[in-house]
């Protein structure tokens, strides 16, 4: 598959583990996107249909219309709506121009099905996140 879009994920933690077949793998299920500054990717309250991975630039994140924090290379976004098929609990918009990895609900669903340990990630990752704004 391409080198490139390899290289790409093997560079983000999430990915990490993953052999190269398995990444191989991965990068068939995945969209290059290049990204235009201001684009509102995932909105909060709508249907979630992409889980991103950001290859460059950088996303802000806000709740109920208030910055929470601000992603860039490396981290993912869009996973909650992938795994739940719920509304997105966050707006993702982007602050400059991005370049990103999408993938579909099929497409992330089968990547998940494959590879088990990919979705124990994707799943730690998720709570740690929920931990994190629980003000509770």
């Amino acid at each position: 598959m391409a080198p490139k879009k390899v290289d790409s994920l093997r560079k983000v933690p999430l990915f990490s583990h993953c052999s190269s077949s398995e990444l191989d793998f991965l990068s068939t299920r995945m969209d290059e996107v290049s990204l235009d500054p201001g684009r509102i990717l995932i909105s909060e309250g709508q249907p979630t249909d992409s889980f991103f991975v950001l290859l460059a630039g950088e996303v802000e994140v806000s709740r109920k219309g208030q910055p929470v924090r601000r992603m860039v290379a490396g981290e993912f976004f869009g996973e909650i709506g992938m795994l739940d098929r719920g509304s997105a609990t966050a707006t993702v918009k982007t602050t400059q121009p991005a370049e990103a990895l999408v993938m579909s609900h099929a497409q992330f669903r089968d990547a998940i099905k494959a590879n088990d340990a990919l979705a124990l990630k994707v799943i730690a990752a998720m709570a740690e996140r929920l931990r994190a704004t629980d003000p509770g």
